[in-house]
């Protein structure tokens, strides 16, 4: 299998948790500007920027230094690479969104 393969997997289980759950899983695609997280989720409980990894996978150089100015700027960034962590944001989200 190959690492685009991976990847891919990784974002389609992603995109098919957030359906699951009702949430906007969108594809963010900010022209001019390379680095940006590759979804844009959006939860009853907050909306969040994620990157999309293989398994294993890190953030470049130049992503890190995008997740830290979205940071800063008040907007919260996550890092996904197999399917538990997809989970845990997923669960992490419907949790917040239950009690408010």
């Amino acid at each position: 299998m190959s690492t685009v393969a991976l990847e891919r997997s990784v974002e389609a289980y992603l995109r098919e948790q957030c359906r699951t759950r009702g949430f906007l899983c969108l594809k963010f695609v900010s022209p001019g500007r390379n680095g940006v997280p590759d979804r844009v989720l959006v939860s009853p409980a907050a909306t969040v920027f994620v990157e999309v990894k293989r398994p294993g996978e890190k953030a470049r150089r130049l992503q890190l230094i995008t997740h830290d100015k979205l940071r800063r700027a008040g907007g919260e960034v996550h890092v996904v690479d197999s399917f538990s962590s997809v989970d845990a944001l997923i669960t992490r989200l419907a949790t917040a969104a239950a009690a408010a």
